[in-house]
Formats: structure tokens, sequence, C-alpha cells
């Protein structure tokens, strides 16, 4: 029987399946999507033990484990899946990765909520950065918006073979793109609609986290924020501190991560300028300058 499917982008290359992960694999199956891992570079005997912690009788997920080479980042993966036929009859198709912290809040009021306005194509949130398009770590589409030609020309791309940058462009920034192109219905949990997000090419969930984390809209925080910080955002420290209730999300799934997972970004720390620039575009100005003024 036809029923929503989560197509989900994940790496960790021994199996293991931090907390913070299998509380959003668990909350994404409580809006009652069956669930597709793409487990990039696993081998089968990492797969069989990833595949075995999801199946921990005290909190079970019910998801199929697919091993991959590590290749192509999530598009890669996410082709991989549809390649499989994971989508195939899927009447709601939710691309997915293992990149943030969350859901802080329950997931299920918000997909209802979305789901209630009938949209072809959906995101958690939206961005202004260079084109304007839904991130694509959460991103929800109908089975005729992912059929449509131009969302199809852009899965069936070699994303194995392209770097990173070119998979942003043809990848998450195609896509939105290609949304608009083909007409489709679309919207966003989160979205600005200040002027700045337009001229400045700023992420909102580095610039804009703790605007974006309080809406209560999209209740998330990227790992890459707290981890590498590549844009110097002066307030990330506090981010213990925007945990609505640690009962449901517990903060040390967050310091645990940190402790264990050393920067991917070994680039030099952001100028000054640079950061003050992020401080003058975030929602959350006047904190942002004052954590600047304050060497935090």
């Amino acid at each position: 029987m036809p029923m929503p499917v989560c197509l989900f982008a994940y790496y960790n290359p021994d199996g293991r399946l931090p907390p913070h992960t299998r509380h959003l694999l668990r909350q994404i199956a409580s809006c009652g999507f069956t669930i597709h891992i793409a487990a990039s570079g696993l081998s089968e005997n990492s797969a069989q033990l990833l595949r075995n912690d999801l199946a921990d009788p005290t909190v079970p997920i019910p998801a199929t484990v697919h091993p991959r080479p590590n290749t192509g980042l999530d598009f890669g993966a996410w082709q991989f899946l549809l390649s499989k036929g994971c989508a195939d009859n899927a009447t709601e198709i939710l691309f997915a990765n293992d990149s943030v912290f969350g859901p802080l809040m329950p997931l299920r009021p918000i997909m209802d909520q979305m789901r209630e306005k009938n949209l072809q194509v959906w995101g958690m949130v939206r961005s202004e950065a260079v084109v304007p398009h839904l991130q694509s770590w959460f991103l929800c589409m109908t089975r005729d918006a992912l059929e449509h030609p131009a969302i199809q020309r852009i899965f069936n791309q070699p994303f194995n073979d392209m770097t990173k940058d070119e998979i942003v462009l043809h990848g998450e920034l195609g896509l939105g793109l290609a949304i608009k192109a083909a007409g489709l219905s679309t919207g966003a949990s989160w979205s600005s609609t200040r002027g700045l997000a337009r001229l400045l090419a700023i992420n909102p969930m580095h610039a804009d986290w703790r605007t974006v984390l309080r809406s209560g809209n999209a209740p998330f925080i990227k790992t890459e924020l707290l981890r590498d910080n590549p844009s110097g955002i002066a307030s990330i420290h506090l981010w213990r501190g925007e945990i609505p209730d640690p009962a449901f999300f517990n903060p040390d799934w967050i310091a645990a991560y940190l402790a264990s997972t050393p920067p991917r970004n070994r680039s030099a720390r952001a100028s000054l300028r640079a950061r003050a620039v992020q401080a003058f575009a975030s929602a959350d100005r006047r904190h942002a300058f004052i954590a600047l003024l304050l060497g935090r």
C-alpha cells in the first residue's frame, strides 16, 4: 500500500548510531514514514551493526539499511536509494540527513501543519543565499513533484563524480531553480522576509540559528555550526541554553557528539570583518553584536 517514505542520508563509518540521530529517526517514524537509510562508507559488517542498533528492543526504529560507497554526499545517497526503488509508489517523499541536532520539539505538529497546505514541495527552512531555495537537509515532495521532468533531471546528474561545491551548485541550488521552473507549489516551515537575507549570501541556519530555533517552526541546530562554525558566528556558545525541553532532547547528546567529533573545517577562523557582517545580517542582531564585542 502506498505510504510516505523517508530517504535518509547517513554517514558514520563505524556504524554507531548517535543518540541525537536515533531521536531524529524516531521522530520521522512517528510521522508515518517508512525509512530507508543510505549508509555511506559502511562495510556490510558495519551495516549489520547499524541494523542491530536500530532493532534494539528498548527503542526499535523501523528502518531499512542500504550500505553504499561514500561518494556523492547526500544527493548521491538519495540518488542511490531512488535507483533501488525505495520511493516507488510513495505518496510523499522526505529527503533528510544526519546533519542536524533535533528536532528539539515534537516533529508531528510541524508535519501536520505543512501537510494541510497541500504543497507539492516544502522544506523545513528556506534560504535566500545565492538563489532562493529550500535547504535540502529536510525536504518533502509529492509523488507528482518527484516525477516532474525538471526534478528528474536534477536527480539524474553524476553526483558521485562531483566535488562538494559542485554538488551544492547542481544539487541543492539547482533543485531550487528546477522547482521554480516547473511551477510547483512550494513553501517552508521557516523563512525570512528580511531584505538583508536577499542581499547577503548568508545561511539562516548559521547567522539566524537562534531566531530559527525560537520560532518553533524549525526546531533544529546544524551540527556543522557547533562543530566547525565556519562563518564565525559569535553566539554559538549559548546553544545549551536554547534547548527548550531537555527531557525531550537531551543536551548531553550534543555535548557528547562535539567531544568525540573533531572539526572538519580546518580553514582559518573568519576575520573580524566577516564576523561583523554575519552579526549585522543576523535577525538576532543585538545579541550577535554583544557576543562579537565580548569576543565570544
